[in-house]
């Protein structure tokens, strides 16, 4: 296999003498609506981490956060339009696994993981693997988190021994699930440090409130620097921070307020974590569908939360209940186009927040992994029928 670095200085040598690395760095971005006609960008194609220093990539974040090589920061050269065939040679190493880019990136596929919250009974990483095979997933979203599988004090020597009884089994570690909130918190960097030396690229972070919820905009400019850090950090160590979408009244539950939120940063380092699940609850009949395409129009859609739900009468009023995917209110065949659509090459985190009952937590756990196999077979059917798999 031809490295990045490699095939950068074999293709360089092949284009005009008096055309810069850096000049030419944007091929990078706009040749696969040159290839393929999609408004789709070529960071889906070489996903993370970031271009090199010699392509332009490292070069430090701009005023908002976003470098200078950002495809949205100067109008592509017509020289480097004509350049995007000697382009092709790069762009296939990118799409076939250049160095650090995820394993969904060089597969061009997406892979199937568990929201291992919902084994969290099995704390052995052999097992937990064994048991992730046989129910049929390719790999886990791991909770790095306090009430998680892997505490982050203790993230250096826990999440290596997880991630590699994954790969003895076949499978691997496709993202991990935090509370990471602050950049300057010392657990932060030890955490994106550990995740990205074994090849892990996703990690959901916490969420953000609305503070005293009088005017939502102005709560989004105060957050901004804080999230500048953090890009920052995840550019740092090649790595994508996905917010969850919850619903209920919290920041990204709107999606246009998730969207805002991370709009003056480089989508290669902060976007959605998108709960197809939540945006339902909140987005109903169709603001789903708005929100879905405004955070796909700027690439932002890096990694996907699936589970469904049907309306519940409780004392308090309306809520949402959740329930086995293909039962509930989402609209999955929609959705799986939109999947389809803008070339979705990322983990897709299964959840189960409903139970099938069980007299003894024995019972209940066998329940659970009969109800995550169905649903799982489910998924993996629909997406097959839609093409996304």
């Amino acid at each position: 296999m031809i490295s990045a670095g490699k095939a950068s200085s074999d293709t360089a040598k092949r284009i005009e003498t008096s055309m810069d690395l850096q000049a030419f760095s944007p091929v990078l971005y706009y040749l696969p609506r040159l290839r393929t006609a999609r408004a789709w960008t070529a960071r889906q194609l070489c996903d993370t981490p970031p271009l090199p220093p010699s392509l332009g990539g490292n070069r430090g974040l701009g005023p908002k956060g976003m470098p200078s090589t950002h495809p949205s920061s100067r109008w592509i050269h017509r020289r480097t339009l004509l350049t995007a065939a000697g382009a092709s040679l790069l762009a296939t190493q990118c799409r076939s696994g250049s160095p650090g880019a995820s394993p969904e990136a060089a597969s061009g596929r997406p892979s199937l993981c568990l929201f291992s919250k919902h084994l969290e009974w099995i704390t052995d990483p052999a097992q937990l693997a064994e048991t992730l095979a046989d129910i049929g997933f390719e790999g886990a979203d791991l909770t790095v988190r306090n009430d998680g599988h892997i505490d982050p004090p203790r993230v250096e020597e826990e999440l290596p021994r997880f991630d590699e009884a994954l790969r003895k089994a076949g499978l691997r570690t496709s993202m991990i699930t935090t509370r990471i909130d602050d950049a300057r918190k010392p657990e932060t960097r030890k955490i994106l440090k550990t995740a990205s030396a074994l090849g892990i690229r996703y990690y959901r972070r916490g969420g953000e409130n609305w503070g005293n919820g009088r005017n939502p905009l102005e709560r989004i400019r105060e957050l901004h620097p804080k999230i500048r850090d953090l890009v920052a950090l995840n550019q740092e160590y090649g790595m994508f921070a996905g917010i969850h979408n919850h619903s209920g009244y919290g920041l990204a539950a709107a999606i246009w307020d998730l969207y805002e939120l991370v709009k003056p940063f480089d989508a290669r380092y902060i976007g959605s974590n998108y709960d197809i699940g939540h945006a339902t609850a909140e987005g109903g009949y169709g603001a789903w569908r708005s929100g879905f395409r405004l955070l796909a129009a700027d690439a932002r859609i890096r990694m996907i939360a699936v589970k469904d739900f049907i309306w519940r009468k409780r004392d308090e009023g309306w809520r949402p209940g959740f329930c086995p995917i293909g039962q509930g209110m989402v609209d999955f065949k929609t959705f799986f186009g939109y999947l389809k659509e803008i070339g979705f090459a990322g983990p897709i985190s299964l959840h189960f927040e409903y139970s099938s009952g069980g007299s003894t937590p024995a019972e209940k756990q066998k329940k659970q992994i009969a109800d995550m196999k169905r649903d799982l077979a489910w998924l993996r059917n629909g997406l097959k029928e839609s093409g996304v798999l």
